[in-house]
């Protein structure tokens, strides 16, 4: 008898406490620390206080490694059921250029001047679609990204009206990701319109968000995207608010969320009303407006994050971070199918850029380091450059072959792990251990039941 090579114990911070969780069977419990350590170092023997039969139904220990190959099929053969029920997102750009300056922003080195896409280069879109798309089930779902998709032209509102045409006469729904300056103008239109959710992004309360999200030509943003987050809920667009946080921001973000809370946007369903809070940090390198300093490591993040949820209350109703799993455990008492591969890239995601050109993701979409072809004038795949994207997975990395943390981490972006080491193959590694431990605390998973 042994631990499974797949079962974590997660030591849960300022507890003595650890979580175990055996993500191939979804299985997870609280042991006290002793107990753990025991279980770890335990040879052939069961440690006193634990019951070898109930840690052998969930998967906690096996007596061969062919128990761990059955669970790990088993699991592997649901994760893959799990990927063939998930949409296609085509993510498409129709233009890189934008009318907020935020500090932060990744696309800052690409050219704006390239221009808004041209009819003939969304006709192209299309006829990618239902060549390659057709006979999706689930059909796949279009994300307006940028750039800024929103911007209140008349131009721009052609394209956009095409886009949502072109959604509406195939029966695809439609996500929109946008800084908010420009939404309400857009809101008749988008309501007529298969909409699955419109992504807006505030940073702040008001003097937080107007300093890191400015306008193109100086002054503060704040005021417009809310009334565009206020014409929009009205309308019953589905709402996702979008924090973008790091150290010189997170401190703020009480006020915020007591500001939508005074708002009333979280008594809203989650079908209507959501939050996401992201982790500032360098992609392609580090923006001009941005400082190194004031970014978050991964669970350095969520850490800080935990601790100001227990002072602030209001964290709590504002967002609710998903810890690996430990979010949909808290709410049903089982965890998720584990996670194998992280990265959508030309698997459950494209994206494709106004001047016709093809790539795998939003983080990549414009960097010509990241083409992958073209779909205008008529599609043009590199097939070995997308091979190394659509064949990335833990189970086909080398450095995740022999990593117990691989269900869990599922290797992460292949973006990041590109821009680190040139090689999209690479591992972009999570700090599993630390974040299954934050999600316990955070949950209140803390205590042995």
């Amino acid at each position: 008898m042994k631990l499974s090579r797949w079962t974590l114990l997660a030591p849960i911070p300022g507890r003595d406490t650890v979580v175990m969780m055996q993500p191939l069977t979804g299985q997870a419990a609280v042991l006290e620390g002793a107990k753990a350590k025991a279980l770890e170092h335990a040879d052939g023997g069961m440690p006193d206080g634990l019951d070898e039969t109930v840690l052998r139904e969930a998967g906690f220990v096996v007596d061969a490694p062919d128990e761990d190959r059955l669970l790990l099929d088993a699991a592997t053969a649901t994760w893959r059921e799990e990927a063939a029920r998930t949409p296609v997102q085509l993510v498409v750009v129709p233009g890189f250029g934008c009318n907020l300056a935020c500090t932060y922003c990744y696309q800052a080195p690409f050219d704006p001047a390239r221009g808004l896409v041209e009819p003939a280069v969304v006709d192209s879109f299309f006829a990618w679609v239902d060549r390659f798309h057709a006979h999706d089930d689930p059909p796949p779902y279009i994300t307006l990204f940028g750039g800024e998709p929103l911007v209140d032209t008349p131009a721009h509102r052609d394209r956009v009206g095409r886009y949502l045409e072109g959604a509406r006469a195939r029966g695809i729904e439609v996500a929109v990701v946008t800084n908010g300056y420009d939404l309400a103008p857009f809101v008749p239109m988008l309501q007529r319109a298969p909409v699955r959710e419109v992504q807006v992004t505030l940073d702040g309360p008001p003097d937080v968000h107007d300093l890191r999200r400015p306008h193109a030509r100086g002054g503060g943003t704040f005021a417009l995207i809310v009334d565009g987050l206020e014409a929009a809920i009205a309308a019953r667009l589905p709402v996702n608010l979008r924090v973008v946080v790091d150290r010189a921001n997170l401190p703020a973000l009480p006020a915020l969320a007591a500001q939508v809370e005074g708002c009333g946007w979280l008594e809203l369903p989650d079908a209507r009303f959501r939050t996401q809070v992201g982790r500032n940090y360098e992609l392609f390198g580090c923006a001009a407006g941005q400082r190194r300093e004031e970014l978050f490591k991964r669970a350095g993040l969520w850490a800080a994050y935990v601790e100001l949820a227990e002072r602030e209350p209001v964290l709590r109703r504002f967002h609710r971070p998903r810890f690996l799993g430990l979010a949909h455990l808290a709410d049903t008492g089982e965890l998720p199918a584990p996670n194998f591969d992280s990265c959508p890239a030309t698997k459950k995601e494209w994206a494709f850029a106004p001047d016709g050109t093809l790539y795998g993701c939003t983080a990549t979409v414009g960097n010509p380091r990241f083409r992958l072809g073209r779909y205008h004038p008529v599609p043009d795949r590199d097939e070995a450059a997308i091979a190394r994207w659509s064949g990335r997975s833990t189970m086909s990395m080398p450095k995740c072959a022999d990593c117990t943390l691989a269900p869990l981490c599922g290797g992460g972006c292949g973006a990041v792990a590109a821009a680190r080491t040139g090689r999209e193959t690479d591992p972009d590694c999570r700090p599993v251990p630390e974040l299954v431990g934050l999600g316990a605390r955070f949950y209140g998973l803390d205590r042995v039941s």
